[in-house]
């Protein structure tokens, strides 16, 4: 059977995965806790190097060498690319990647420079002020814009539990100021890559367009298509997997 590991996204947990995991039986999915999230909330990292070697022990000590797919939505995204295209560290027999909403990096150090800024700020933020406050601003950022005010306080109800300075940390620990350009890698490594993107997520979809990347839409979803959409996510998922199986 073949394994597809899932990593969620910042403020997430291996949770956010159910109901796409629960529409792929024919698959041994596994979704993983990153660390300062969910049941490795006590697991601390400073960057991504760390971060993919804890990755790599989990995937494993999961599957040990059976072939998988490295699903990875946003943060889980960037960590996927650093884990598969930069990190030393043991692979295994990882067959393919799919980015969902995931930013390939930043190109200039003017650009690492205001972001690092930014994300000192919300870490700030998350260590200093209460749950409620600092998320009710955070899925007002524009990459949330398509959301309506319903879903945003669904949202804040679902990720309050789990945020506070650890979520801080694990900003700080995986800055895209600290991640590294990785769009001609993605383009040009042997290794398979995929992009799931949400139709209004628009952001994501122009730069998934700009790059030439492998693109799968999924409609009537915005940044968030697996939690929004999961049922067209899975099913686009296991044609995509599927396809590659048979060559």
């Amino acid at each position: 059977m073949m394994n597809i590991i899932f990593l969620h996204g910042l403020l997430g947990t291996a949770s956010d995965w159910q109901k796409v995991i629960e529409n792929l039986p024919h698959f041994r999915c596994i979704s993983i806790d990153l660390p300062f999230h969910g049941k490795a909330k006590e697991t601390a990292v400073c960057h991504f190097n760390d971060t993919a070697d804890y990755l790599s022990k989990q995937i494993q000590s999961a599957i040990n060498n059976e072939p998988y797919f490295l699903v990875g939505y946003s943060l889980g995204g960037r960590i996927a690319m650093h884990y598969a295209l930069q990190a030393n560290v043991e692979k295994g027999n990882l067959q393919a990647v799919v980015l969902e909403g995931a930013n390939l990096g930043l190109k200039t150090e003017e650009e690492k420079q205001a972001r690092w800024q930014n994300d000192t700020q919300w870490a700030k933020r998350f260590r200093e002020e209460t749950p409620d406050r600092v998320l009710e601003d955070w899925y007002q950022q524009p990459v949330f814009s398509h959301l309506t005010a319903h879903q945003r306080a669904q949202l804040i109800e679902k990720r309050k539990a789990h945020c506070g300075a650890n979520i801080g940390q694990m900003l700080l620990a995986t800055s895209l100021a600290k991640q590294a350009d990785f769009r001609e890698k993605v383009r040009s490594s042997s290794l398979p890559f995929f992009y799931f993107c949400g139709e209004q997520d628009l952001k994501f979809q122009t730069l998934a367009k700009s790059e030439q990347l492998n693109l799968t839409t999924i409609p009537y979803a915005g940044h968030n298509a697996h939690l929004e959409n999961p049922c067209l996510f899975a099913k686009k998922l296991e044609n995509l997997i599927l396809e590659i199986a048979q060559f």
